[in-house]
């Protein structure tokens, strides 16, 4: 039975290689035809005639960092209400309308911009089109509406409350970027929410629901021109206009380790360390990539997995990663443990943080990272919805089209010295910050030159 099952398994791993091998050799990614509307509306549209279906996603340059620093939410505010109803559309015939058509509505918000998205047969184009377009130019704030929906977004803030993983996320934002709009959670504050009024709502969208401040990726059973003709159409009376620039003041810098527990009654420590991470366009980041993916991107393979899981059995899961933002991200490194164990699990990745830029990887753990970019990259594009959200991200970070391309390249280039001194230049082993989510009356910290607080 024992050999039947290795056989079976070794099968899958061989025929898993040759896909990836073949997605390697033969897969480029889609090139959208970009056009620009004379009212300076960004159109990106990508045929794909394999099932009738298309998908429309809006992105629009105006997120949480563009909130007012007394209105945090204002922005995620906004997103929210806009299938809410429009001048000559009730919510009831918004959601009526999509529900008959089979259409998919989805709107999200995050640091730097804002995104909705309508997923339909192509065959209905016509009529779903101008009501996604509709909700974009002309939502009606009605004030019952922003009621409703101010006690909902109340109601998940309290309900966050009791994740311990959320509390220490935010605490981590809070303390590494420290009165920059990265700082606030992208759905707010309570107190500031029960300030925001349908006029705040009515001037965001005024500032930036402008057509120069937004981007339209269309990805399916669609003709580009046929696309341009309608949008035209449909956004004739929609005016250009000046949007305010996103002014980011300087982050603080980290000058020595410290840490924040949050104390909640609770087994286990929800741990997060950290400091800035590389943005996108950084000279590093295909070096800062492979370097994660080995120290704790990888999952199974990483080596604060291995360390940490498998050698200690300190943890369920460890992870790390950076987030690219408009401006720095975070880059962050989150394991889960017991109360009692935080410490050990603390200092096993700083020791692993510090190792990763003291020696050279080796030439597997290098090649197994390259190998894993190298596949995993076609599996990034399989969908309309994520072909759709990978071009509005190239386009938010004025990427190339061909970005992608170039950043295989560059990653098949990356030598060990590179991973290196991108360690070294990245890593911040003595100047970071710790938000734990913990019961503060059995874990105890033990670091030298760590400063705790306790909350």
């Amino acid at each position: 039975m024992k050999s039947k099952i290795s056989s079976v398994v070794l099968s899958l791993i061989l025929i898993a290689s040759f896909g990836r091998l073949q997605a390697q050799t033969y897969w480029k990614p889609p090139r959208p035809q970009k056009t620009v509307l004379a009212n300076g509306l960004t159109l990106l549209v990508v045929e794909r005639h394999n099932l009738p279906v298309v998908v429309v996603k809006a992105m629009i340059r105006g997120g949480s960092a563009c909130d007012p620093g007394e209105l945090p939410g204002l922005a995620n505010f906004t997103a929210e209400i806009l299938d809410k109803g429009t001048k000559i559309r009730t919510a009831q015939d918004i959601a009526q309308m999509f529900d008959w058509m089979g259409a998919v509505y989805e709107n999200s918000c995050d640091y730097d911009a804002s995104y909705f998205s309508l997923a339909f047969l192509s065959r209905d184009l016509g009529q779903v089109l101008p009501v996604f377009m509709d909700l974009l130019q002309n939502p009606k704030v009605d004030s019952a509406e922003v009621e409703r929906l101010r006690n909902q977004l109340l109601s998940n803030i309290q309900d966050d409350r009791d994740q311990p993983e959320t509390i220490g996320r935010q605490a981590f934002d809070s303390l590494l970027y420290r009165g920059h709009p990265y700082s606030r959670p992208v759905y707010g504050q309570e107190a500031a929410l029960a300030r925001i009024g349908a006029s705040d709502i009515v001037s965001f969208h005024g500032k930036y629901f402008v057509p120069n401040n937004t981007v339209i990726a269309v990805v399916g059973d669609i003709k580009p021109a046929k696309i341009s003709e309608l949008l035209k159409k449909l956004t004739k009376n929609w005016l250009k206009a000046e949007v305010p620039p996103v002014i980011f003041d300087q982050i603080p810098k980290i000058n020595r380790p410290g840490l924040q527990m949050i104390h909640r009654p609770i087994s286990q420590a929800y741990v997060v360390l950290g400091f800035l991470g590389p943005k996108r366009l950084d000279p590093d980041y295909q070096a800062a990539r492979l370097m994660n993916y080995i120290l704790g991107g990888g999952g199974f393979v990483s080596r604060l997995f291995t360390k940490i899981r498998v050698q200690q059995g300190l943890a369920y899961d460890v992870d790390s990663y950076f987030s690219p933002r408009l401006d720095y991200g975070p880059y962050a490194f989150t394991v889960q443990t017991k109360c009692q164990t935080a410490d050990t699990a603390l200092k096993t990745m700083l020791l692993e943080i510090e190792r990763i830029q003291k020696e050279p990887v080796s030439d597997q753990e290098l090649l197994e990272a390259k190998a894993y970019f190298r596949g995993s990259y076609p599996f990034r594009y399989e969908t309309n919805e994520q072909i759709a959200g990978q071009i509005l991200g190239a386009e938010l970070y004025g990427l190339s089209p061909d970005q992608v391309i170039k950043d295989l390249e560059a990653i098949q280039k990356v030598t060990k010295e590179d991973l290196l001194q991108s360690a070294q230049r990245l890593l911040k082993p003595r100047n970071y910050i710790v938000a734990m989510a913990t019961d503060t009356a059995i874990t105890k910290i033990n670091i030298p030159g760590l400063t705790v607080e306790k909350k």
